[in-house]
């Protein structure tokens, strides 16, 4: 049921006045095996992107670091790796 609302949406609206509504809609179309892969994976990249908001933040409060070693030092004491 969900499913067939979902395509009866996508086809009502991939050809929409709105760009944007338009673009959503065709972008869903095109990308549907990969979007349902993702949601059916058992993998995830959650610890990849702690690990890089970590980083991003060490870099905020460091307002930028002397050289590249420092940084990597940092780094590697926050991680712990």
């Amino acid at each position: 049921m969900h499913k067939q609302r979902l395509k009866d949406w996508l086809e009502r609206y991939q050809f929409h006045t709105s760009g944007v509504v338009s673009k959503i809609a065709k972008t869903v179309i095109v990308r549907e095996k990969a979007m349902v892969d993702t949601i059916y994976s058992p993998f995830s990249n959650g610890i990849m992107e702690g690990t890089n908001n970590k980083i991003k933040l060490i870099k905020r409060r460091g307002f930028g670091y002397r050289n590249d070693a420092h940084l990597f030092l940092r780094l590697r004491l926050e991680t712990g790796h």
